[in-house]
C-alpha cells in the first residue's frame, strides 16, 4: 500500500503541474483514476496518520478538517479542478504519515503552481503548531513562494496569521502581540479582526472582569471589542452574573449597539438551555427588544429579530411566549427556524 500512497501522490503533484492558471483556468488534467482508487481503498483501512487535522487553522476556533471529513468530502467520480487535487494530496499525505520536512520535500516538486504550493505549506505550518512547536514552525516561513496578483507578495504574513489563531485560540496575549505586526494587520485586516475577537473571548474565559477590560484597552484593539469580552459569560449561560457585571461597569452596556440586551438575551436562552437558575426576566427583555432600532444588524439579519429568536428559544417550556417571539420576529426564515 505505502508504494500505491506514493504513487497516488506523484500523479497529484504532477496534476498540479498541469495547471492552466495563466489562462485563468483552474482545471488541471490527471490521473485521476489511480488517486481516486487509491482514496477508495484507504477509506476501508484503520487510519494510520498522527490525528493532526490537515489544510490550515481555522479563524475562529482553531479547529481543522478532520481526515474522516477530508476523505468524505473528496470528489468521487473525477478529479478536475486544481482546489480537488489539493484536497487528495493532503489526504494522501496525512494517511501516508509524512512528517513536516516529508511533506516539503513532495511539496517542493509543485513547480508550476505557488499558490498550491502556498496552501501545502501553511498545512505544514499548522502540523507544527498544532505540535506547539512554533520554533519549527516559524522555520518553514521562508519557503514561501511569491505570488502576483496585485502586487508581489512574499506571503510570509500567511505563515504568522496562523500563528496569530492559534495564540488567540489560548488566550496567549504575549505571544499573540509578539507575532502580530508580521502578520501584515493593515493588509490583513479581515482575518486579523477575527483572531482579536477570538483573543479577547479566550482570554476572557481564564481572567477576571477587569483584566479583561484592561485588554481591551491595548492600542491594537479597543472598546468595539467588549462585546467579544462579554460573549466569554454569555456562551457559558451566565446571566446573572452578566446582570451584575453591567451594573458595576456601565460603559461595557453600549446602548447605542445593544451590546447589554443583545449579551443579556444571549445568556438568558444558554442558561435556560442549560438549566440553570435565573430569574425569569423574559418580560422585561421582550419590552426591550420591542423598542429596538431596526436599523441595527446581526450578521445578515437584524439584531432585533435575532434578539426575539434568543428570547424564543428560551422559553422552549412556554408555548405562549415562543408565540409570541416568532410573531415578533419579521424575518421569515428566522420565525420559520423558530
Amino acid at each position: 500500500m505505502k508504494q500505491e500512497l506514493e504513487q497516488s501522490i506523484l500523479f497529484c503533484i504532477e496534476a498540479l503541474n498541469n495547471n492552466n492558471r495563466a489562462n485563468g483556468s483552474q482545471k488541471v488534467e490527471g490521473n485521476d483514476k489511480f488517486v481516486l482508487s487509491t482514496l477508495r481503498k484507504i477509506s476501508k483501512l484503520p487510519y494510520q496518520g498522527r490525528n493532526l487535522g490537515i489544510g490550515d487553522l481555522g479563524y475562529k476556533d482553531g479547529d481543522r478538517h478532520s481526515f474522516e471529513d477530508m476523505l468524505r468530502d473528496c470528489p468521487k467520480k473525477s478529479i478536475t479542478y486544481s482546489l480537488d487535487w489539493l484536497d487528495a494530496l493532503l489526504v494522501l499525505l496525512d494517511f501516508a504519515n509524512y512528517d513536516e520536512i516529508q511533506i516539503l520535500d513532495f511539496a517542493k516538486r509543485i513547480v508550476n503552481d505557488d499558490i498550491i504550493f502556498n496552501h501545502v505549506l501553511k498545512h505544514i505550518i499548522s502540523n507544527c503548531v498544532v505540535l506547539n512547536d512554533i520554533e519549527t514552525a516559524e522555520k518553514f516561513i521562508p519557503n514561501f513562494k511569491k505570488t502576483i496578483i496585485f502586487k508581489e507578495e512574499d506571503n510570509f504574513d500567511m505563515g504568522y496569521l496562523i500563528f496569530l489563531k492559534h495564540f488567540a485560540m489560548k488566550g496567549d496575549v504575549e505571544n499573540y502581540f509578539k507575532y502580530f505586526k508580521k502578520s501584515k494587520p493593515a493588509t490583513n485586516r479581515y482575518e486579523v479582526s477575527i483572531t482579536k475577537s477570538s483573543l479577547v473571548r479566550n482570554y476572557a474565559t481564564k481572567h477576571n472582569m477587569e483584566e479583561s477590560m484592561k485588554l481591551c484597552e491595548h492600542k491594537n484593539l479597543g472598546h468595539k471589542f467588549y462585546f467579544d469580552l462579554l460573549t466569554a459569560y454569555s456562551d457559558q449561560g451566565k446571566y446573572q452574573e452578566l446582570k451584575n457585571i453591567f451594573e458595576q461597569h456601565s460603559q461595557l452596556k453600549q446602548p447605542e449597539l445593544e451590546t447589554e440586551l443583545k449579551i443579556l438575551a444571549t445568556a438568558y436562552q444558554e442558561a435556560k438551555r442549560r438549566e440553570l437558575q435565573v430569574d425569569d426576566d423574559f418580560e422585561e427583555l421582550f419590552d426591550r427588544a420591542k423598542k429596538v432600532d431596526r436599523k441595527l444588524r446581526w450578521g445578515d439579519f437584524k439584531l432585533q429579530d435575532s434578539i426575539f429568536f434568543d428570547l424564543g428559544l428560551a422559553s422552549f417550556d412556554n408555548a405562549e411566549r415562543v408565540k409570541r417571539c416568532r410573531k415578533a420576529i419579521k424575518n421569515n426564515s428566522m420565525k420559520k427556524e423558530l
